[in-house]
């Protein structure tokens, strides 16, 4: 692990500022780009990573099926393909490039990996990345990371990751334990760690 640069501090009231206009934003999968100043030094920007096919039942499944199906009825819509799309959330002051996770790219899914296209949009190369923050380790926010050589795309960048979250892709039990139809889920977070063990900052 490595020490990081401190990053300078988002607000609550920034964040809540922008958050709800981020909500919407995501929802439009033609959407490539939006952006939202934070102050008179930096900005967050959505940038779109493409979109993913999901079979229904591995998101709404586990739900109350009868609440389900009212709140389905109330806005029109159907189980029959769940199409979400897959946006990363970018922070700029100047100084700081930062990513909130790195998409998908092409090897979960032919529909998603355009956040090379979208980073280019902004005129930012992968190397010009000095942080990526990951959230969480499903394939639609880690199987971004690594180029065709199995490199990190990021190659400059200072990675972290919540203790708790590497924890649990790191444990040998965990592909054991996740379910039949997300044992790729585990055994792709643990190939891309691997890759970055020795330069992530482990979060408390």
């Amino acid at each position: 692990m490595t020490d990081s640069p401190a990053l300078p501090r988002l607000t609550r009231r920034h964040f809540l500022g922008g958050f709800g206009a981020l909500s919407a934003l995501s929802l439009q999968s033609q959407a490539s780009l939006a952006q939202i100043a934070l102050g008179d030094a930096a900005q967050l920007s959505t940038l779109s990573d493409g979109y993913l096919t999901l079979p229904p039942d591995m998101v709404f499944g586990h739900l109350p099926q009868e609440e389900l199906a009212e709140v389905m009825q109330r806005h029109d819509a159907t189980l029959t393909s769940y199409n979400p799309t897959c946006n990363v959330t970018l922070y700029r002051d100047g100084e700081n490039t930062v990513l909130f996770d790195v998409g998908s790219g092409p090897d979960f899914m032919p529909t998603a990996g355009d956040l090379p296209a979208s980073l280019d949009a902004l005129g930012i190369s992968p190397d010009d990345v000095t942080h990526v923050l990951f959230t969480h380790a499903h394939p639609d926010h880690i199987w971004g990371l690594l180029d065709d050589f199995d490199d990190p795309l990021f190659a400059n960048a200072q990675y972290m990751m919540g203790r708790r979250e590497w924890d649990y892709w790191w444990n040998p039990e965990t592909v054991n334990n996740i379910g039949l139809d997300r044992v790729a889920f585990a055994v792709g977070a643990k190939r891309r760690m691997e890759v970055i063990e020795d330069l992530v900052q482990q979060i408390d």
